[in-house]
């Protein structure tokens, strides 16, 4: 009844509409219908009150301003009061604001709106329908159904909650599955793999038994050949079908089956048993083999695996080699030789019998020590220290393929041996040894330095000889015939003209000799040498060289000055120039000679230079040797003699190039005079 009174109070027209696909009620009386109004109100609101209380779910009416107009029971029962005239967010869902969800506006211009929503009162899921409600005044209300789906949402939600929980189950036993037949494919693909690597590790290893170059036996404890290769039959001479039915002894020369038994017994044991041996060929040719045995297993039962390598050639070779040896150890031992070996470092490796006796060390002495303070002293008897010589001669044996060098003896006597040397090298060319064959020269070493010092002698002697023939020529010839050139001159001061042209004329020639005297007196010993010093005497010398020659001479000198050099060095360094520009002067038709002298410790260097027309240097040495002249050959002695070097270069129209080198020595004191091995 009072769902009807509150319908009553509505007062909405009777007539049907439908707004956005939804059906609604109007109670206008039908124009068919000629009932009295009353009767039909009566009964409309029977109807509306019967469909409104069969409803599962709640009713309500509200206007534009959200104002409840209606709320059936079951909806009055859900909020615990009748909210009609309040708010219904704040009826339906405790809200102080309009739902966020609200649809009003849509509802009052004429859709029908339904949508689901949890609501804040109780936290439980509604379905709402809201459709347009016209008034016969004209005005618009909302009409709102909720039904409760909370326990349809639950159930959906678990049911999808059930859902994604099968979904993901499905989806990891997917993956276990995939997973699974990944892993069973891959293992197909491995065990291909395996099988294809098995097949070609067994064609390998039958290529490889097969091609060997040393034969494979396989044998039984009895002997028996199980299993042989190809080189196997080639090495004893047997057709397969002959092997198969032999033992293994039965090859061996002299092997019988008891210590075969034996062999193998050690081999069964674990052993590994390497050695030699001698097999009889089929075509009774013996051959030596060098075999390895172990224990293999093959189908459970232990065999012996036996390699065999011909090694006939190499046991021919070794005594062709012992023979060689021998022959060899025989012609180095009795050998008029010093034959020596010695490592990288120097310490001696091996001794003949030759140079023990000639050293004096017996071979147990003299192996491992070195070959520095042994046999070649610290320093040589001129004082020359040996160690930074040999230093750089162990290291760079290839640079001194012959030597000459001052050796000692046990005893402490001196000898000069005459060195071979030649480095041994291993296969990576490293140097593992050197050796070096000597013989004595120490008599023609004595008698060369006694040629040089007869030599030396002479050369003094000649200069002592020129020096005398000089004075003599200057104080004695040269003054008569200035004396008689001017005796000439006065005595016949008061004869007629014609006379005294005559005497002019004499004095003249007198004159020329006068001056042909001198020069021959300076050239034979120059003067300057003692008063002026080798520079300044030189530089004279280029000097008059220039004015009476067509060649210019360009002389420059560098710390020659400062030097005390021994007078037979300046002497020698005069001449070799001298015989140079004379040479020039005569044969090279040069018009500019360089000519630079520099003391450049240990050498003064001299190096002459000119522009001439140039020469085959071994033709014209042959040549002068032929002729008998010793213009060059003159140079190369007095450079010997001083212990220097020079070097003649010289081409056709290329002008000639010399260069000398001589030890610098300067005037020792009396003490050092004295002793001359200081």
């Amino acid at each position: 009844m009072n769902e009807r009174r509150r319908l009553k109070h509505l007062a909405m027209p009777a007539k049907e509409f439908q707004s956005g696909g939804t059906v609604g009620f109007s109670f206008e009386t039908p124009s068919t219908d000629h009932r009295p109004p009353r009767e039909v109100l009566k009964e409309r609101d029977l109807q509306l009150s019967a469909i409104i209380h069969a409803f599962d779910g709640f009713v309500y009416v509200c206007d534009k301003d959200f104002r409840i107009a209606f709320m059936n029971e079951r909806l009055i029962q859900r909020t615990g009061f009748d909210g009609t005239g309040q708010l219904c967010h704040k009826v339906l869902h405790n809200l102080d604001k309009v739902c966020p969800w609200c649809c009003n506006d849509r509802v009052f211009k004429g859709e029908t709106v339904r949508w689901e929503v949890k609501s804040p009162r109780d936290q439980r899921w509604y379905y709402e329908i809201d459709t347009p409600l016209s008034h016969p005044d004209g005005s618009i209300s909302k009409f709102g159904m909720i039904i409760d789906i909370h326990q349809r949402k639950t159930a959906e939600q678990e049911l999808e909650r059930h859902r994604r929980n099968l979904e993901e189950r499905v989806r990891l036993r997917t993956r276990d599955l995939t997973l699974i037949n990944e892993h069973l494919l891959n293992e197909i693909e491995d065990r291909k793999k395996i099988e294809k690597t098995l097949r070609e590790s067994q064609e390998r290893h039958r290529i490889i038994f097969d091609g060997s170059r040393d034969a494979i036996f396989i044998s039984s404890a009895d002997g028996s050949i199980l299993i042989f290769n190809r080189r196997a039959s080639q090495l004893t001479g047997y057709l397969p079908d002959e092997l198969k039915k032999m033992k293994i002894f039965d090859m061996y020369a002299k092997v019988d089956p008891a210590r075969h038994s034996d062999f193998f017994k050690r081999i069964w044991t674990g052993q590994s048993i390497s050695g030699e041996a001698k097999i009889a060929r089929k075509d009774g040719r013996p051959i030596y083999t060098e075999f390895y045995s172990r224990k293999i297993v093959i189908a459970g039962k232990a065999c012996a695996h036996t390699i065999a390598r011909d090694i006939t050639a190499r046991k021919k070779s070794e005594a062709a080699l012992r023979r060689s040896e021998a022959k060899y150890r025989e012609l180095v031992q009795n050998t008029n030789s010093i034959i020596v070996r010695y490592d990288p470092l120097g310490h001696i490796t091996f001794f003949n019998e030759y140079a023990r006796k000639f050293f004096g060390f017996p071979e147990q002495e003299i192996i491992g020590r070195n070959i520095l303070g042994s046999i070649i002293p610290w320093r040589s008897s001129s004082g020359r220290d040996y160690r930074s010589l040999m230093m750089d001669f162990l290291k760079h044996p290839e640079r001194y393929p012959t030597n000459e060098i001052e050796n000692i003896r046990r005893g402490g006597s001196r000898a000069w041996i005459a060195w071979t040397n030649k480095p041994v090298r291993d296969k990576t060319d490293r140097i593992v040894e050197i050796l070096s064959v000597g013989v004595d020269v120490t008599q023609r070493k004595q008698a060369q330095d006694q040629v040089q010092f007869l030599t030396h002698q002479l050369i003094k002697a000649q200069e002592d000889e020129r020096l005398k023939i000089s004075r003599d020529l200057h104080d004695h010839i040269a003054q008569d015939l200035s004396t008689l050139k001017i005796s000439l001159e006065t005595l016949f001061k008061d004869q007629p003209a014609e006379t005294r042209e005559k005497v002019v004329q004499l004095s003249d020639i007198l004159q020329r000799s006068i001056a042909a005297v001198r020069d021959m007196a300076y050239d034979l010993r120059p003067p300057g040498l003692d008063q002026l010093g080798l520079v300044k005497t030189l530089y004279l010398y280029c000097e008059d060289f220039s004015k009476s020659s067509a060649a210019e001479v360009d002389f420059a000198a560098a710390g020659v000055d400062e030097l005390n050099l021994e007078y037979e060095t300046e002497i020698n360094i005069y001449r070799l120039i001298q015989e140079a520009l004379n040479n020039i002067k005569r044969h090279a038709g040069a018009n500019r000679v360089t000519i630079r002298v520099v003391a450049s410790s240990p050498d003064i260097v001299i190096r002459i230079k000119d522009n001439g027309k140039g020469f085959d240097v071994n033709a014209r040495r042959q040549q002068a040797l032929k002729e008998k002249r010793m213009g060059l050959q003159s140079m190369v002695e007095r450079v010997r003699l001083l212990q220097g070097k020079i070097n003649i270069q010289s081409r056709p129209d290329k002008g000639t190039y010399i260069f000398i080198a001589i030890p610098l020595k300067e005037k020792t004191s009396v003490l050092q005079e004295e002793h001359s091995d200081y």
